[in-house]
């Protein structure tokens, strides 16, 4: 194999312990525990080694492919379904990782690159030339000072090759933001879009006109959105029998749930957790 090239910029070990980038190895889906809409403070890059699932990123669904890049850019809200044997790892860094990046590579703008989240789905060509570095984090997750070099190389080239590919949409109106965090505390309590509204002093037209705008759905939509989510967590994970989640999820009669569940998923209870 051609011998790689990167250029390199000394790290210290006050980065190290500042968190400026890390490494987290993404075996199975417990492994990235976020189970519903969020975002992060942080940027972060998620590779797919292999694949299977959904990956939502500012309400619009995308395939997860096996050798795929996923840049998540911070604040930008997404929620990862991913299928029980996929694998890869994740990078979570800081601005000033792309800061330093920019010293050392004064022509790439890697601000603008990296701002807006993107969906990477690597070609063969593209998979050798990503080969070695993946290897090379996987096998190294213990060295923090040789990561944080392997993860700019990793950046630098995403930069390079990609600085292209389109960025997905992304939603910018922080009352969106607001009623998904609140949507997360109280989709079990079926909360009226009036309770909602009055939680976030807005009038319920105004909510909802604004949640249609921003995402494309309506509050209910996410609402059982998140109780669906909840449900297939609980299915998988839990032990609990179908008649145990359907209390635990607020439904009075299982019958209601399993009709419930089936037309949601294209699946009832029983088939979903076999």
């Amino acid at each position: 194999m051609k011998q790689e090239h990167y250029e390199v910029y000394k790290y210290s070990e006050d980065e190290v312990r500042s968190n400026i980038a890390r490494y987290v190895y993404l075996d199975n889906p417990e492994s990235y525990p976020f189970d519903h809409y969020h975002g992060h403070e942080y940027n972060e890059i998620m590779v797919f080694l292999k694949g299977g699932g959904t990956h939502n990123i500012s309400f619009k669904d995308y395939s997860i492919e096996d050798q795929s890049i996923h840049l998540i850019a911070a604040r930008d809200l997404h929620w990862v379904e991913r299928s029980m044997h996929s694998e890869g790892f994740a990078i979570v860094y800081k601005d000033q990782l792309l800061d330093k990046l920019s010293i050392l590579n004064a022509e790439i703008d890697f601000q603008d690159i990296f701002n807006r989240s993107r969906i990477i789905n690597l070609n063969e060509e593209d998979q050798v030339k990503f080969a070695m570095l993946f290897q090379e984090m996987q096998a190294n997750k213990s060295d923090k000072l040789y990561m944080l070099q392997l993860i700019g190389a990793f950046l630098t080239r995403i930069a390079t090759v990609f600085h292209d590919v389109p960025g997905t949409s992304r939603t910018n109106d922080p009352l969106l933001k607001q009623a998904v965090s609140l949507i997360h505390k109280h989709f079990k309590d079926r909360w009226t879009p009036d309770q909602y509204a009055a939680a976030l002093h807005v009038t319920a037209r105004t909510l909802q006109n604004r949640i249609k705008q921003a995402s494309g759905k309506s509050l209910r939509q996410l609402e059982q959105e998140r109780l669906l989510k909840e449900a297939r967590q609980l299915l998988m994970t839990s032990g609990l029998s179908v008649n145990e989640i359907a209390l635990e999820l607020g439904f009075k009669e299982t019958a209601h749930f399993s009709n419930w569940f089936k037309t949601q998923s294209g699946q009832s209870p029983t088939e979903y957790k076999a």
